[in-house]
């Protein structure tokens, strides 16, 4: 009877946060919160791409033209022909890899920089600091993002402004790119058991609702191989996706997946760090969770609209942290 009685207040619970979020949204942002309910169905989604694509033809080819004698600095030798066909076919294309230089750079200032725990603002500690920083906080962190890396981090705000990059967008959005955010997170080793794990990370396979029609690009700053955190994306089913999954969108067995996409589809992406790639992330994918290393992921995100939900600008007023230096107790940082 108590057991009963436990699982219906726990489920009466969720549904009420649920609801509460729901309204929230609604109220706050109308058409995000739309978009969020209905960009799930390969039908609407499609037809409302179809809208935004012909609306847009003439401010489409301004871009291209504007930018096409525009040459990167960073990425060489990229055929992106090659990657929009990959793109259409597949979802995804890896090999838009970060020179060493640029990979140093972004590791330099993730290392002298807080991130914050469990992407909360209270929670702001040195990478380095970490095991300190729990045992201060008392609680153990899953994983810790970065705020406003793009206005503190030249090499990142380089990258954001790409010409390879921004081309890519385009041609496979078919519309003018608007960059409407750029994160940056760790994912840290911790026991699959942990009750918070599933509340925070995307660990989990899932698809992503940024807006009709987006794309995302995700570069490793760690040497990313099976045991520390791999992505895993399902070839092909951003395209493809099973009417069950559309309906209810919450996390996705690897036994569904498998059942129905196939264990060949199932792409595991490792390389060292600086690898980096391009996915349409309206496909099922998830991020493993690291066993033995952590793992520090970049990750650039593109649309035909903003909603002004992606970007990880906050007043740094609002941020705290703890700095221990060569001590072992703490000075706070505001």
């Amino acid at each position: 009877m108590f057991a009963m009685k436990y699982f219906i207040s726990n489920v009466a619970r969720k549904v009420y946060i649920n609801l509460l979020y729901n309204v929230k949204t609604l109220v706050s942002n109308p058409e995000w919160f739309l978009m969020r309910k209905i960009s799930r169905f390969h039908l609407i989604r499609d037809f409302v791409k179809r809208i935004i694509i012909q609306s847009n033809k003439l401010e489409l080819l301004e871009f291209l033209e504007k930018h096409k004698s525009q040459k990167s600095q960073i990425f060489l030798n990229i055929n992106v022909d090659k990657i929009i066909k990959n793109l259409e076919k597949e979802g995804i294309f890896q090999g838009i890899n970060l020179p060493t230089d640029i990979v140093n750079n972004i590791l330099e200032f993730a290392l002298k920089t807080n991130c914050y725990g469990d992407h909360q603002y209270k929670f702001g500690f040195l990478f380095n600091e970490r095991e300190k920083a729990e045992l201060y906080y008392k609680r153990r962190f899953i994983s810790a993002k970065y705020y406003n890396i793009s206005q503190e981090c030249q090499s990142i705000k380089e990258i954001e402004s790409d010409p390879v990059l921004l081309e890519i967008a385009a041609r496979y959005l078919k519309t003018k790119p608007l960059h409407i955010g750029t994160l940056m997170w760790w994912n840290f080793p911790i026991n699959s058991e942990h009750q918070e794990y599933n509340k925070i990370s995307s660990s989990t396979y899932h698809y992503d609702l940024d807006d009709y029609n987006s794309i995302k690009f995700f570069f490793y700053l760690t040497d990313v191989y099976i045991n520390n955190g791999p992505h895993v994306y399902i070839i092909g089913s951003h395209k493809n996706k099973k009417i069950l999954h559309q309906l209810l969108r919450g996390r996705i067995s690897e036994k569904d997946i498998i059942s129905y996409y196939g264990q060949e589809n199932i792409l595991t992406i490792c390389g060292s760090a600086g690898w980096g790639f391009v996915e349409d992330t309206f496909a099922v994918h998830q991020g493993t969770r690291p066993i033995s290393q952590s793992r520090l992921i970049l990750q650039l995100n593109f649309a035909s609209h903003d909603y002004n939900m992606e970007n990880d600008w906050v007043n740094p007023i609002r941020l705290q942290g703890i700095f221990f230096g060569d001590e072992d107790y703490p000075q706070s940082q505001k």
